[in-house]
């Protein structure tokens, strides 16, 4: 009786991590989509954007004076700022279980590619929660009763691309690496039809070259979906023998 009783407790735990994971490859993306378009008000704004590299251009910008404009709006920056990255920010964990869902299909195959990736996609999404917990925490200085010319030094210090916040911005990044490993992996052993490995590859690097660039992003995480949208289905409609 006891024996039967644990048999099912874990049936039902392994068909719980079994949906839960085939669901986070379609929630992660979705997430990420969400939250790069409403930084943008409207569709005109959204095509409009261009495309800017910001490997190029990091460090001309003043993020500083970005943010004092942003936090010391009518919303405290609530809809163009908050709002947008709360959803990024609650992708990133949802992003750790879909590169360990991914790992373990993968890993029979192509154990190195499933350690790898799954690796990377972890350590990129908990570098990634990090700086947006920082920067999600700066509207809280608006409120301090000091002149905006002492705000903006306080900003420019906290923002400022150096010591802890650059090396977990470097860090971050590997969020995105690692599904790429990933997408390789599948698309090698074609565990996947190709073409679906071959848009969450492409998703992944369009988002890493586009880093701050919102629509491409979108773009790239919306390449990402797609591409993980069949596996998810599978997965969804496995029967309980194949989990």
């Amino acid at each position: 009786m006891e024996n039967n009783m644990e048999n099912q407790n874990t049936s039902s735990v392994k068909k719980f991590m079994h949906t839960a994971g085939s669901l986070s490859l379609i929630i992660a993306p979705l997430l990420l989509i969400i939250g790069w378009a409403l930084n943008y008000d409207s569709f005109a704004s959204f095509f409009g954007a261009t495309f800017s590299n910001p490997y190029l251009t990091s460090g001309k910008s003043v993020p500083g004076q970005e943010f004092l404009a942003t936090i010391t709006g009518p919303d405290n920056g609530f809809r163009f700022f908050l709002l947008p990255h709360y959803f990024i920010y609650t992708a990133m964990p949802i992003l750790i279980a879909v590169a360990l869902f991914l790992a373990k299909i993968l890993f029979k195959k192509a154990p190195w590619h499933a350690l790898v990736g799954a690796t990377l996609t972890t350590i990129g999404a908990v570098y990634f929660i990090g700086v947006l917990g920082a920067y999600l925490s700066l509207p809280a200085l608006a409120g301090v009763p000091i002149d905006q010319t002492n705000l903006l030094l306080a900003l420019n210090a906290v923002t400022a691309m150096k010591g802890v916040l650059f090396i977990s911005i470097i860090l971050s990044v590997l969020v995105f690496v690692g599904m790429i490993v990933l997408g390789f992996g599948f698309y090698k052993n074609r565990i996947m039809p190709r073409w679906s490995a071959l848009f969450i590859i492409i998703g992944n690097i369009l988002i890493l070259a586009a880093a701050g660039t919102e629509n491409f992003m979108v773009i790239g995480s919306l390449l990402m979906l797609i591409g993980l949208l069949p596996l998810s289905m599978k997965m969804l409609h496995a029967d309980q023998s194949e989990i």
